[in-house]
């Protein structure tokens, strides 16, 4: 099974723009104290990341033909806002202190060690990434 291909690259590089983006636009809005702004910003993050790993992770299972139950999206999300998240503490910005970072580390790869139990069961499903209804039907 081909684990990094291009769609998970673009993802990739979308979600590090968007990210990077939303957290200085978080900062800016940290720093006027606006529950309201932090909130939208916050909210709208959400939206489009999920969007363009919906966008991406359709177009890559179409076109390679992978069953993984969108793992690799959510480890690359997760590695992405994780380094970020320390990048932003380290650069000054006002977006979470250290202990808020590792409690979101180490909550979100709970998450991530739960999904990563699901898509082992998925592969166990398949041969070779292929599912085993298609190939002997």
């Amino acid at each position: 099974m081909k684990s990094l291909t291009i769609r998970l690259g673009q993802f990739a590089i979308s979600a590090l723009f968007l990210t990077i983006l939303f957290r200085y636009v978080l900062n800016l809005y940290i720093g006027v104290q606006s529950v309201i702004g932090t909130t939208l910003c916050s909210v709208v993050y959400a939206c489009l990341m999920f969007l363009i790993g919906w966008h991406y992770g359709r177009k890559d299972a179409v076109e390679n033909d992978i069953h993984d139950i969108g793992f690799r999206f959510h480890l690359v999300t997760y590695l992405i806002c994780i380094c970020i998240g320390y990048a932003a503490y380290y650069l000054g910005w006002n977006t979470e202190n250290l202990r808020a970072l590792a409690i979101t580390t180490i909550s979100w790869g709970v998450g991530l060690a739960i999904h990563f139990v699901f898509y082992l069961i998925e592969q166990g499903k398949t041969i070779k990434g292929y599912a085993k209804d298609d190939i002997f039907q």
